[in-house]
């Protein structure tokens, strides 16, 4: 059985007919034979000649002499790259071409193909199926001749024989599994007329035939690729990670990657181009580097190349196009950071901790349990000039280095000790150490909160960044007494010499990702989560304002400011516009597309609509909203509906990947309807502050009402078909829903928590994000929300199916979690499925397991809400265990 996952096609057979009329008719029809679709409709190219190799008539080491069927097997081109339109050209060796053009077959399903010389030769036939729904079916093409058959770029297997007699047609058959969407099959056919004597017509025939419960309803012929977004999409094709300027703009560095599938294997390189016209200056492709680095005044940049545990650091002048080795061989290195004057630069290394009995352990404190804790980092300066290097510090802390002075005479450093009998359980000392005499002033010690910091271009004060509580609450925004969400981070300026802090966006309600104090116009530039987009707002120093830098794009992220002018490159993305790396003018505001790969890999896909929809709550609390509709929307049809959410610290953003893609889910013909309840970063801090100890004990309710309100407002909403999904603290929230209503057909949990107390004692960090979420409360002194808001405690009100699905090596919300109410529902006789990921952990990430968790997520979606088990059970037959 071949399983298709990327590409279908809409069937359509047509009869030829003799009149313009009949055959305008017919092209957008099916003429089926019983559950058998005939495939009449082809783009064809070629044909090609083919040569024979020289000395094919050797005998190679296993004896073989040359056969024509290794033509087949043979990929001249690369088939998982064509995507045939009409009239698109198809190029052959030595610049040879053809063009893809249409092709019916005749009254007895047969396309003829023209051979015009009596050598070899190749010709290729493309036809696009469409499905409406998850299939599976029998793939048969018939013919006298040779042929591979491909579908969505893989080989399926070919047809090696030549019938000779006539009246006698060989066949290729094959079962196959086809997602819904668009399917490319292409069919490579290879000829030559004097080995066919009795057969002088180069013709094959194709068709599809289904089975209850599936019908030739079911599928579509199609001459063009449009397509909807489907998983290959998001996980194939080159991606770009980050993109970085150079001092003055000139150049820039672009990190790219691809994954290599069916592998988990993947590439990743990095190029630098000319910002002006994007020429490619030089290419790093192959060339096993990491952590690839302008200098901060001159266009030259540095990188690391790894053996073992060892690295060599690299400086390469682009302008001058020389290569030196700064410094070669050092064990455990974990990274570096330039100097602004660019005299020395400081690196990082990694001590590891003493090797103990490995079959005995004592464990010192929670975070004892994460590998790698006892082992700690230090700091190191490596002169340029003199190449001589120097510790820095020691002692039994890893010290952080978070900024150097413009002057590049001090250290910004901090260090983390980590104290369990008071909230949050870390404590943070920063301070300001002197390169020239290795004295410290001490800026803070022993605070119980944490920010990161730089300095300010002229070196006299720092722009820091934390949450509400830090520099003991001066940035607190909130009625006396209510207890801030410290996920919610703001800005801060703190003069060095007095040490006062001015809480710059105290009443500014986006939460602050990153903080950049401009040295080129004194200008900080905050990167912020507002509501649910990305944004950029700049703060005027001097009239103590903040303005928007509009990029033209919902999600702005990925920022990398030019040290010396004022350009920045970002990654930009809407809700149904993939991601593009963009510069902008500072100045002007002026924005222009540097890269955009993305582009091709969506070239042919079709996206719905997608809008905002938002509702007012009992508590007249305004939560936001988006809908998206499938590509295809018709308002007088029933769609069915998944309802998916957050609903932890940070909102679910507006943009066109993620792991939950939205847009793809739509285009499987759902309507989907994403909001941000309260509690939720971005909107200011009392709606943040709503998260704290809460637990889901007003979320719910949210959740519940705005999803009646929407389905009261929403006539092509199916109500008696919704799912509701979830991951991680969303997954904790599916969880927690399905406990108070049964309004939902079926609920998806990704990694979610079934129970308070177990998940805060158990998970890596799960007491360290309560010590946020759930300030001052404990499994002792709050049994209301540790019991009361666990939904384990109550799974025997659940009556929606439930399927957990959680990687089995997850060590944020391990999968006891999962098991735990796996377990409950079994003997409570609920309907629960548990599907575990293999080696993952809290996120799926490799290639191969993030596709098969996507396909699990979908075939328990169209099982519940669409009534169709048949891809479920395909992929999760029925054991007689």
């Amino acid at each position: 059985m071949f399983r298709i996952s990327a590409f279908v096609f809409k069937k359509t057979i047509i009869m030829r007919k003799v009149t313009t009329l009949l055959f305008f008719l017919l092209i957008a029809n099916l003429c089926f034979a019983s559950d058998k679709v005939i495939i009449s409709q082809w783009l064809s190219a070629g044909p090609f000649d083919l040569a024979k190799p020289v000395f094919y008539d050797v005998p190679n080491t296993q004896g073989d002499v040359f056969k024509e069927s290794q033509f087949l097997t043979f990929e001249q081109v690369d088939i998982a790259e064509l995507f045939p339109e009409e009239s698109q050209n198809f190029i052959w060796s030595g610049n040879k071409k053809s063009v893809w053009s249409k092709q019916f077959s005749d009254e007895n399903g047969y396309v003829k193909l023209v051979n015009d010389n009596n050598d070899w030769q190749i010709s290729y036939a493309a036809a696009y199926v469409s499905t409406d729904r998850w299939l599976s079916a029998n793939l048969e093409i018939k013919s006298p001749q040779m042929l591979s058959v491909y579908v969505n770029g893989v080989r399926l297997g070919s047809k090696n024989t030549i019938e000779k007699e006539e009246g006698k047609i060989g066949k290729f058959s094959k079962k196959i599994e086809l997602e819904r969407g668009k399917h490319l099959i292409i069919v490579k056919t290879i000829f030559r007329p004097e080995d066919n004597d009795s057969i002088k017509e180069w013709k094959f025939s194709a068709s599809i035939e289904v089975t209850e419960p599936f019908s030739t309803g079911n599928l579509s012929l199609s001459l063009n690729p449009e397509n909807i977004k489907n998983i290959n999409h998001i996980m194939d094709g080159i991606k770009i990670s980050r993109i970085s300027l150079s001092p003055d703009a000139k150049y820039y560095i672009a990190n790219y990657s691809r994954s290599l599938p069916p592998s988990d294997r993947s590439e990743s390189w990095a190029e630098i181009k000319t910002l002006k016209d994007k020429k490619l200056i030089h290419s790093f492709r192959n060339a096993s580097i990491s952590e690839i680095k302008w200098l901060p005044k001159t266009n030259r940049l540095s990188y690391v190349s790894r053996r073992d545990s060892k690295a060599t650091l690299y400086l390469h002048d682009l302008e001058k196009n020389t290569i030196e080795i700064l410094f070669a061989e050092i064990e455990n290195f974990k990274g570096y950071t330039w100097s602004p004057d660019e005299s020395y630069l400081i690196y990082f290394v990694e001590e590891e901790a003493p090797a103990e009995d490995s079959a005995i352990r004592q464990v010192i404190g929670m975070r004892d349990r994460i590998p790698g804790h006892r082992n700690r980092t230090y700091l190191y300066k490596f002169d340029i000039q003199s190449k001589v290097k120097t510790r820095l510090t020691y002692g039994n802390l890893t010290s952080s280095l978070m900024d150097i002075s413009p002057d590049a005479s001090k250290l910004l450093i901090s260090q983390t000790r980590y104290e369990y009998t008071e909230r949050p359980f870390s404590f943070q000392d920063v301070f300001i150490m002197n390169l020239k005499d290795f004295s410290v002033d001490t800026l803070y010690v022993n605070k119980n909160w944490s920010i990161s910091a730089s300095f300010s271009p002229d070196g006299k004060k720092l722009i820091a960044t934390g949450g509400p509580s830090a520099f003991d609450g001066i940035g607190l925004n909130l009625p006396q007494g209510k207890i801030p969400n410290d996920y919610d981070t703001q800005a801060y300026i703190v003069d060095i010499s007095d040490k006062s802090v001015t809480p710059i966006t105290k009443k500014f309600n986006p939460s602050i990702s990153d903080a950049h104090w401009s040295s080129v116009d004194n200008r900080i530039y905050l990167s912020v989560s507002e509501e649910d987009y990305r944004r950029i707002y700049v703060y005027d120093l001097n009239k103590k304002t903040f303005s928007l830098l509009n990029t033209g794009y919902d999600i702005t992220d990925r920022i990398n400011y030019s040290s010396r002018s004022l350009k920045a490159t970002f990654a930009g993305n809407n809700t149904n516009f993939p991601s593009q790396f963009n510069v902008i003018d500072l100045k002007t505001a002026k924005v222009s597309v540097l890269e955009d790969p993305e582009s091709y890999n969506y070239r042919h896909v079709k996206l719905g609509k997608t809008y905002n929809w938002d509702f007012e709550t009992q508590q007249e609390t305004t939560i936001k909203g988006r809908v998206y509709l499938p590509p295809d929307f018709d308002e007088e049809e029933k769609y069915p509906v998944i309802v998916y959410y957050y609903a932890g610290t940070t909102p679910v953003i507006r943009s066109f990947g993620g792991r939950y893609p939205f847009n793809l889910w739509a285009g499987n013909g759902y309507i989907v309807y994403v909001m941000q309840p309260s509690g939720a970063i971005g909107f200011g801090q009392e709606f943040s502050a709503a998260h704290v100890n809460n637990w889901g004990a007003t979320v719910v309710d949210e959740i519940i009402e705005g999803t009646k309100k929407f389905l009261d407002a929403h006539p092509f909403a199916n109500a008696e078909k919704v799912g509701c999904a979830g991951a991680s603290y969303g997954g904790f929230m599916t969880m927690l829903l399905i406990t108070r209503t049964d309004i939902f057909a079926a609920a998806i949990s990704h990694a979610g928590i079934s129970s308070i107390s177990s998940y805060w004692g158990e998970g890596y960090w799960g007491y360290a994000y309560s010590a946020i979420a759930t300030a001052n409360s404990f499994p002792w002194n709050n049994k209301d929300i540790y019991i009361g808001q666990s939904p384990l405690f109550f799974a025997d009100r659940i009556t929606t199916p439930l399927l957990l699905i959680t990687g089995d090596s997850d060590t944020n919300v391990p999968p006891g979690e999962s098991f735990q109410m796996y377990t409950a529902l079994k003997i409570l006789n609920k309907p629960v499925e548990l599907v575990l990921i293999k080696g993952e952990d809290h996120h799926i990430v490799r290639y191969g397991k993030r596709i098969k968790w996507h396909n699990t997520i979908m075939a328990y979606w169209d099982m519940m809400l669409k009534n169709q088990p048949e891809y479920w059970k395909s992929l999760f037959p029925e054991k007689n265990y």
